[in-house]
């Protein structure tokens, strides 16, 4: 057991985490801090889902949590982060950043109705966002010793869509969205030789997370999976502790597909 445990601590090194308010954050959060990580947590909001970050000082009183509001979707600001990060030892980078619509028509509508300037916005914060932070932080990382960057993908950057799951739904698929996580899948493999030895960069593609779809659509969903149902935000966080410590150290230019069986 004390093998096991030594591989998986993440004590003394810390995480800059971005795409910090959200659900998949809280999980992501909870297990990198029990695993013994500092936590700077980047957000264009200040307020957290479930006040997640207040229960985490509380329950992790040992560990270090900072939270920075930013909104990543303008380079002068990332530029500005990148600055501030530059005056901490860090030695994990999750780009977890995701360009959030809520007005689907233009973005995830039919495909002669989506619209450049919506495209934009998702290059910007899916993708380009990605670059811009590894870039600005590569050098820290490696001075590190422990360096790790883990790309947020989604199967969609694999998988051409089954759109026959959204019918009779407001839901639907973005060419965007699509795109730009295909283009992170290879910036990670792109990465991961460019940085070697110093820097392990991976990636991770989850299937589609249950937050409250339409019933039509999660039903039509789960017959696509072998495990019968969507994920949960829970089923991402061992392969977060596996992709941050020691465990997966001789693991760089992969891109891991979390999906119950949705593409097999």
């Amino acid at each position: 057991m004390r093998i096991l445990k030594n591989l998986f601590n993440l004590k003394n090194r810390t995480v800059v985490l971005t795409g910090a308010g959200g659900y998949l954050a809280e999980k992501i959060s909870l297990i990198l801090a029990d695993l013994g990580a500092n936590l700077i947590l980047i957000s264009r909001s200040k307020n957290f889902k479930n006040n997640y970050d207040k229960k985490i000082s509380l329950q992790y009183p040992n560990i270090k949590i900072k939270k920075i509001i930013c909104d990543l979707s303008k380079e002068k600001n990332r530029s500005k982060l990148i600055k501030n990060l530059n005056k901490e030892r860090i030695n994990i980078l999750i780009n977890n950043a995701t360009y959030k619509e809520n007005n689907l028509i233009g973005y995830a509508s039919k495909f002669e109705k989506q619209n450049l300037k919506k495209w934009k916005s998702s290059l910007e914060i899916n993708l380009i966002c990605a670059f811009h932070l590894s870039q600005g932080l590569h050098r820290n990382l490696k001075n590190s010793g422990k360096g790790s960057i883990i790309n947020i993908a989604s199967i969609y950057g694999l998988y051409s869509p089954n759109f026959s799951i959204y019918k009779g739904t407001n839901l639907g698929n973005s060419s965007a969205y699509a795109s730009a996580k295909a283009g992170l899948i290879q910036l990670t493999k792109w990465l991961s030789s460019s940085l070697a030895p110093q820097i392990r960069v991976n990636s991770i593609s989850p299937g589609g997370i249950l937050r409250g779809q339409p019933k039509k659509f999660v039903n039509a969903y789960k017959k696509m999976t072998l495990l019968g149902r969507m994920a949960k935000e829970e089923d991402l966080m061992g392969i977060i502790a596996y992709l941050a410590s020691d465990a997966s150290k001789y693991v760089t230019g992969q891109n891991i597909i979390v999906d119950g069986g949705w593409g097999n």
